[in-house]
Parts: structure tokens; sequence; C-alpha cells
């Protein structure tokens, strides 16, 4: 056998079972809250725990949740934490300058609302096509931090999530 033969079965074999390493990516759930309504949601979480939810809910606001991991840690009480996608201004409000809604472990932004079968949100158009998301945010203990998601693949899972006819633009 050639050395060329060896080399291309020798690189064959590492293609097909070297272990792959793969960052979180977006899923995509449906959630029955309530009997009368069922949501399609996509979802990715971190490897320190922390996730992001993007919706729609029964009014046809989308949403995006971000929450702290299980455990001890609470937000800082009336404090949005600040999110960031790529290199893009840093934003902690909703849709029209609107306040966050927070609990102890979460934060809710309103991104835009379906309206014939179009949302307009630069927030959701620049998660559909970006590459990071950073959120910053200050604890009850006083204290900041800071975790970051990965936008691989959210794209595709807003589509499922809204419908392949809806489209999404910055105005």
């Amino acid at each position: 056998m050639s050395m060329t033969c060896k080399t291309i079965r020798v690189f064959i074999y590492v293609l097909l079972f070297m272990p792959v390493v793969v960052q979180a990516e977006w899923t995509v759930t449906t959630d029955s809250g309530n009997e009368s309504a069922v949501t399609a949601v996509a979802h990715t979480k971190n490897e320190d725990g922390y996730s992001l939810e993007i919706y729609q809910d029964s009014v046809k606001a989308v949403r995006s949740r971000f929450t702290l991991p299980d455990g001890l840690l609470k937000l800082k009480e009336k404090s949005c934490p600040t999110y960031q996608i790529d290199r893009n201004p840093p934003r902690n409000r909703s849709i029209n300058e609107a306040f966050c809604l927070s609990g102890n472990n979460w934060s809710e932004y309103i991104l835009g609302y379906l309206t014939n079968q179009h949302i307009t949100s630069p927030s959701l158009l620049s998660i559909m096509n970006g590459i990071n998301i950073v959120f910053r945010f200050q604890l009850e203990n006083g204290d900041y931090r800071e975790t970051q998601f990965s936008l691989a693949g959210s794209k595709r899972a807003m589509i499922t999530i809204f419908g392949e006819d809806v489209t999404v633009s910055a105005r």
C-alpha cells in the first residue's frame, strides 16, 4: 500500500472517530403552560448553566427570557441585565424602551410583535444573524457577573418557532 493511501485512510479514520466538540446548540421545545395555549420555545443553555429562551406569547409579543442557573444566585431587585449582541450597543430595555420584567433569577424582554406575518425587531434580527450574545448583570449581594451564549443555530430555531413565512426586519 502506498504512503498516500495510508495517509488517506488515517485521515478518514480521524474524521469518523474523533470526538467532536460542539458549543451549546439551540433547541425548540413545546411548552403547554396552560391547556388552551401551546407555545414553541427556542432555548439554549451555556456551560455555566445560564439559559436563554425566545418565544411568542398569546398576544403575539416576541419575548426573550434570560435565566440564572439553579442555586443561590439572585438578581439585584429592580435591575435589568444588559445584553449585547456582537458589537452592537448594549441594551437593557424592551422594545419602545420599556423596562424588563424580572424575578429573583430571571429577566424578560419584549423584542417585538408579530403583525401580518412580520416582526420588526432589530434585536431579534441581530440574534438570528449574530455570533454571540453577552449578558451583564448585578447580583443581590452587589457582585457583577457576565455570561455569554453562542448564536450558532439561532436563525434555524427562530424559523422553526415563528414559521418560514414570517419575516423579521430591523425597521
